[in-house]
C-alpha cells in the first residue's frame, strides 16, 4: 500500500544528526502551499572541549540534539502559521536566511556559491541580527550591521554580507512580506583593489626559466601547471580541473569548462562548469604548451592532467600557497597565479588583438570587463595561440 502524501502545510519526520563535532543539524521535509516539498534545516553548535569527561560529552551531545530539534520545530511552527508561504513579516531574520538558502539550493546555485552564502549568513549576519524580525530590519539597522562587519572583517566580507542580505530581502518582497528591499538604500562599499598585476614579457621569460630549474617545484609536479597557466591565462581552478578528455593533442586544442572548488561538508569538488556562463571555451594552445602536454601525456596516468603527486584533485588554496613559497624562494616578487591571466591579456593587447578576441580566449562574458580589468591602456583563439607561441618560449 502506498504511503499517504504529507498534507499541505505540514511536515514529515524530523531527523537530527551530528554533522561535525559539536555541530548538529535538524531536518524535515515540509509541503508548501503549491504542493511542492522542500527540505527545511536548522543547525546549532554546542562547544566541545577535547579534555571534557565522557559524562560531560554525553550531556553536551544530548543538549545539541535537543536544541537542534527545538530549532527545527520553531521553524516548522512559523511555516505552518504563515500557511507555508515564506517568509512572513513576523518571521525572524534567521528564518528568512534559511528560506533564502533553501531557495538557492539545487541546480540554481553552484555548490561553492551556496556554501559561501551559508557561511556568510552563519558567521557574519545571524550572530548580530538573527533575532530581529523581517519588519524590524530597518535601513539604519542594516547599515549599522554592514558597517560593523566592515570594521571587524574588512570590505570584502561586508560586500558578501550585503549581497546575501539583498537576496534575502528580495525574497521577502517577492512573497509579499515587505513592500521594498531596504538593502537597496544602503551606502555603497568602496574597496581598494590590490589584485594581481601583469608582468612584462622579459619578466615572464625570466620567471619561467627559474620555474623550470627549481627542484621543489619539480618535486611537487608544479612546473607544467605553471607553464600551462602562463601560456593560456586560464584560472587556477580551470587548470587543475582539466582532464585528458578535454585535451586534443592532434589539433592542439584544449577545452576549459570545469573548475575545482571546496564545498563545506564535501571537500574538493570538480564542478562541471566554470566561474561564469562564458567560461566554457575551447582554445588553441601555443606551440610550447603542446610540447609540454604531449610529453606529460606519456608519464601521467589517470583522468586529470595536473593531479597531485598522489593522483588526486589539487586544492586551489594549497596550489597558491606552494606557488607563494616558490616565488619567495626564487626571488620572483609578488607574482600571484592570477598575474599570469593578466599578463596574457596584456601581451595579447600589445600584440594588437581586439578586446573581443582576448575575451574569447580568457573566457570573459563581456569584452568591456576584459578592457577595464585585464588589458593595458595602450580572434579568435588560433590567432592568440600563434602570438603566444612567439611570446612564451
Amino acid at each position: 500500500m502506498a504511503r499517504p502524501r504529507t498534507p499541505v502545510g505540514s511536515h514529515g519526520a524530523i531527523s537530527v544528526k551530528e554533522v561535525a563535532p559539536g555541530r548538529w543539524r535538524a531536518r524535515a521535509r515540509y509541503r508548501f502551499a503549491d504542493g511542492t516539498y522542500r527540505q527545511i534545516e536548522r543547525f546549532v553548535t554546542v562547544p566541545l572541549d577535547a579534555g571534557m569527561s565522557s559524562s560531560r560529552r554525553i550531556a553536551a551531545e544530548k543538549a545539541g540534539r535537543r536544541r537542534a530539534a527545538e530549532a527545527i520545530e520553531r521553524a516548522l511552527v512559523e511555516l505552518t502559521r504563515s500557511g507555508g508561504d515564506a517568509p512572513a513579516p513576523t518571521m525572524k531574520i534567521a528564518q528568512l536566511g534559511q528560506a533564502f538558502l533553501t531557495s538557492k539550493a539545487g541546480d540554481r546555485t553552484a555548490p561553492a556559491t551556496h556554501a559561501l552564502y551559508a557561511r556568510t549568513l552563519d558567521k557574519l549576519i545571524l550572530p548580530r541580527f538573527g533575532s530581529l524580525t523581517v519588519t524590524e530590519a530597518t535601513v539604519p539597522r542594516l547599515q549599522a550591521l554592514v558597517d560593523g562587519i566592515r570594521a571587524d572583517h574588512g570590505p570584502a566580507s561586508a560586500k558578501s554580507a550585503r549581497s546575501v542580505l539583498s537576496g534575502m530581502f528580495a525574497l521577502a518582497v517577492r512573497t509579499g512580506a515587505l513592500q521594498r528591499n531596504p538593502v537597496r538604500e544602503l551606502e555603497g562599499i568602496r574597496q581598494a583593489r590590490d589584485g594581481a598585476k601583469a608582468i612584462t614579457q622579459s619578466e615572464l621569460e625570466f620567471l619561467l626559466a627559474a620555474v623550470r630549474t627549481d627542484a621543489r617545484l619539480s618535486e611537487l609536479d608544479l612546473v607544467d601547471l605553471i607553464e600551462f597557466m602562463a601560456g593560456t591565462g586560464c584560472r587556477v581552478g580551470e587548470a587543475i580541473a582539466l582532464q585528458w578528455d578535454d585535451v586534443d593533442l592532434g589539433n592542439g586544442t584544449v577545452r576549459l569548462h570545469a573548475t575545482v572548488v571546496r564545498v563545506v561538508g564535501r571537500g574538493l569538488v570538480r564542478q562541471d562548469h566554470g566561474k561564469t556562463a562564458a567560461s566554457g571555451r575551447t582554445i588553441q594552445m601555443p606551440a610550447r604548451l603542446l610540447e609540454v602536454l604531449s610529453a606529460r601525456r606519456e608519464r601521467i596516468s589517470g583522468a586529470l592532467v595536473f593531479p597531485t603527486v598522489l593522483g588526486n584533485l589539487r586544492d586551489p588554496q594549497n596550489t597558491s600557497r606552494d606557488w607563494r613559497e616558490a616565488r619567495e624562494r626564487l626571488g620572483l616578487g609578488d607574482v600571484k597565479l592570477h598575474a599570469f591571466r593578466k599578463t596574457v591579456a596584456t601581451l595579447l593587447d600589445s600584440a594588437g588583438l581586439s578586446a573581443r578576441d582576448i575575451a574569447e580566449y580568457l573566457g570573459h562574458a563581456n569584452p568591456s570587463m576584459t578592457q577595464d580589468v585585464y588589458m593595458s591602456k595602450t580572434a579568435g583563439t588560433a590567432r592568440a595561440a600563434a602570438l603566444l607561441s612567439e611570446i612564451v618560449v
